[in-house]
């Protein structure tokens, strides 16, 4: 990326008081075709369903963002939460490097929005993420919105990739953690911040993930950055991987073209609600094993491809 690059929560290979399972996820290649169309362990299930942070933690801190009238949507606002501050602390590892908190700070804030808008998983089928690129709808007059102010977009395994630096591997792009908050200028003009948390590299043979956050404002004179050219020479989300063009792959290199993703998908399910259909938890089934792309046990929303193809 751009930007930010930063090895986030998790990806320390499994740090002792690190939030999750400790192994176990998805990426080493597409599910068997009797398992397309679900969705895959989500990085929130990994983290955070372990423990007591959906009856204890999260709930504390909801009850102390109410009591004080505060939305803990608001990423600064959010940070002077005293019960979020307390648990944080508590799950960063105590090797943990300086420049990793703020990516510990950042999952954890998405996570407890994600919990708090009732854990809204939206999975992308090829057809409709490979339409999202090669289409490149323009979004023109199009203002963000989100069907939820917290949810989390997963992509088709190994089909984007990135790098948290320019000298690390790239690796698959999970999906995107998304969350808005509706805000005011000192003028009183109301814009809308977005948060975006992108999570790569879970596979099943690593204990934790990466993350890269970055954010961006949308609203009335603010020129949206999904309207811009992602990379100053290419085309945006061209392969750079050896390779990778055979097999159809996307590269992810600048802050730019994450947004830009985040936003067409954003877009799709809004202009083609009748694509995204709601869809049971997976059963657990005797393949669920070891070698076996582990699925999701949430709930979540199937984004297909239909009249937009």
């Amino acid at each position: 990326m751009a930007d930010e690059r930063n090895e986030g929560p998790g990806a320390a290979d499994g740090g002792e008081n690190a939030p999750g399972p400790g192994n176990g996820g998805a990426g080493d290649g597409a599910p068997p075709a009797e398992r397309a169309g679900a969705a895959r362990l989500t990085p929130y299930e990994l983290a955070f369903l372990e423990g007591d942070f959906e009856t204890r933690v999260f709930p504390m801190i909801q009850d102390e963002a109410e009591a004080r009238r505060e939305d803990p949507a608001r990423r600064e606002r959010f940070a002077f939460l005293a019960a979020g501050g307390e648990a944080i602390r508590d799950i960063i590892p105590p090797d943990a490097p300086p420049e990793m908190l703020d990516e510990y700070r950042a999952l954890f804030y998405h996570a407890f929005n994600f919990w708090r808008f009732g854990r809204r998983l939206y999975a992308l089928e090829p057809p409709v993420a490979r339409y999202l690129v090669e289409a490149a709808p323009t979004l023109a007059d199009w203002e963000l919105a989100a069907p939820y102010d917290s949810l989390y977009i997963q992509l088709p395994p190994n089909l984007f990739w990135a790098s948290i630096n320019t000298d690390v591997p790239p690796e698959p792009v999970d999906g995107f953690f998304v969350t808005v908050a509706r805000e005011e200028d000192p003028l009183g003009i109301p814009f809308v911040d977005l948060q975006v948390l992108m999570v790569l590299g879970i596979h099943r043979l690593r204990a934790g993930f990466s993350v890269i956050a970055f954010d961006t404002e949308a609203g009335k004179g603010i020129p949206p950055v999904w309207a811009e050219p992602g990379r100053e020479e290419g085309q945006d989300f061209e392969n750079v991987l050896p390779g990778g063009e055979i097999a159809g792959l996307y590269s992810i290199l600048t802050t730019s073209e994450a947004l830009k993703l985040v936003a067409r998908v954003l877009w799709y399910v809004e202009a083609h609600a009748q694509d995204v259909t709601p869809a049971p938890a997976a059963e657990r089934r005797g393949e669920d094993r070891p070698g076996m792309v582990p699925l999701s046990r949430l709930e979540f929303h199937r984004v297909v491809l239909g009249s937009a193809g």
